[in-house]
């Protein structure tokens, strides 16, 4: 396994709001932690938890989390009080996890983190060759001036082009396996319905009318 501080420190510079990272093996034993992140005490039962599949929410550092999304791989919780947010991922050879709790106000934390810890949670292989992808300059457009001759000219403007981050769109790819499989997010949504769980039923509220005016807008 490569450095995890070297890893770790890629991701922090990558993506500021993840304040605290953990690696942890499947047995509850903590290989790394930033700072005072004190993981140590509650670890065991939260990888229980998420290895149950069911759970509804955990705790980890004195802090609870209800639980947003867990699959094997996948793990990502929020604070209900605005405490932060815990988002997990499994290394690629699935002996070890990595965790990370991201600080409360962080803008677009449900899209953004979770790729940039899966992405470092890659670089711990040996020999990977994943790095963080930075935005590229890309000529773009042109622009008409008039030069000094008075002759009209064009002159090409360096654009910044952002480049789709491969992880990103792996999620984007698992978030259509999940919403097209019959034990995915059809069977979410009812189980919330039978569930009467209304604080739920008002998010996905939401969410419907977001994706309406993502798409139809």
């Amino acid at each position: 396994m490569v450095n995890i501080k070297s890893v770790v420190s890629k991701l922090q510079k990558h993506y500021p709001d993840a304040t605290k990272v953990a690696l942890v093996d499947k047995q509850g034993k903590v290989l790394f932690t930033t700072g005072k992140w004190y993981v140590k005490k509650d670890i065991k039962e939260f990888l229980a938890k998420w290895a149950s599949g069911n759970a509804q929410f955990v705790t980890l550092d004195g802090i609870r989390y209800s639980i947003l999304q867990m699959e094997p791989e996948r793990f990502i919780g929020t604070n209900r009080k605005n405490k932060g947010h815990l988002i997990g991922t499994s290394t690629p050879d699935g002996k070890n996890y990595m965790l990370a709790y991201v600080r409360p106000k962080a803008k677009g934390w449900f899209h953004m983190a979770y790729p940039a810890l899966a992405r470092a949670a890659a670089m711990l292989k040996k020999s990977s060759q994943s790095e963080f992808i930075e935005s590229e300059v890309e000529i773009k457009e042109e622009e008409v001036y008039e030069s000094s001759a008075g002759q009209m000219a064009t002159y090409q403007v360096a654009q910044p082009q952002p480049t789709i981050d491969p992880y990103l769109k792996a999620e984007i790819e698992g978030f259509s396996q999940w919403i097209n499989n019959p034990q995915g997010l059809g069977a979410y949504i009812s189980n919330i319905l039978q569930q009467n769980d209304q604080y739920r039923i008002s998010k996905l509220a939401e969410l419907y009318n977001e994706l309406y005016r993502l798409f139809y807008g």
